[in-house]
C-alpha cells in the first residue's frame, strides 16, 4: 500500500535514495524519514529495514495524524514557539517507542477476556 487515507485526506508513502533532497527536514537536517505536509507524502529512505523501519514509519505517521486532525495548532498553544518542532517530534517519539507496545497489550487483554 503507497497510499492510505486518514480522517479523509489522500497520503502517499514514498521510498527514496537515502539522500534525497526529500529527507532533509525543516531544521536543514539529513534524516532517515520525513513528512511534507504540502504534498501529503511520507518519505522514507530506501536504507531502512526491519523494527528499525517499523519504528520510523511509526514515527512518520504520528506527524501524519497530527496534521490529518488539525492537531498542531492545538499542540503549539501549550508550548512556546521555540519548542514547537521539538514537541511535535517527542510526540512521534513516544508513538513510534511505546505506542505498537500498547495496542499489543490491548490485544493481548482483550483476548483473554
Amino acid at each position: 500500500m503507497n497510499q492510505f487515507f486518514m480522517n479523509g485526506r489522500l497520503w502517499r508513502v514514498i521510498f527514496t535514495d537515502p539522500y534525497a533532497p526529500e529527507l532533509v527536514d525543516r531544521t536543514g537536517e539529513q534524516r532517515v524519514a520525513t513528512t511534507d505536509p504540502m504534498t501529503q507524502t511520507v518519505y522514507l529512505s530506501r536504507s531502512l529495514h526491519g523494527d528499525f523501519l517499523r519504528q520510523v514509519l511509526s514515527h512518520e505517521l504520528g506527524h501524519v495524524t497530527m496534521i490529518s486532525y488539525n492537531m498542531l495548532d492545538e499542540i503549539h498553544r501549550m508550548a512556546h514557539p521555540r519548542y514547537w518542532v521539538e514537541i511535535e517530534e517527542w510526540i512521534c517519539n513516544f508513538i513510534a517507542d511505546y505506542g505498537l507496545n500498547n495496542f499489543r497489550l490491548v490485544d493481548q487483554i482483550l483476548q483473554d477476556n
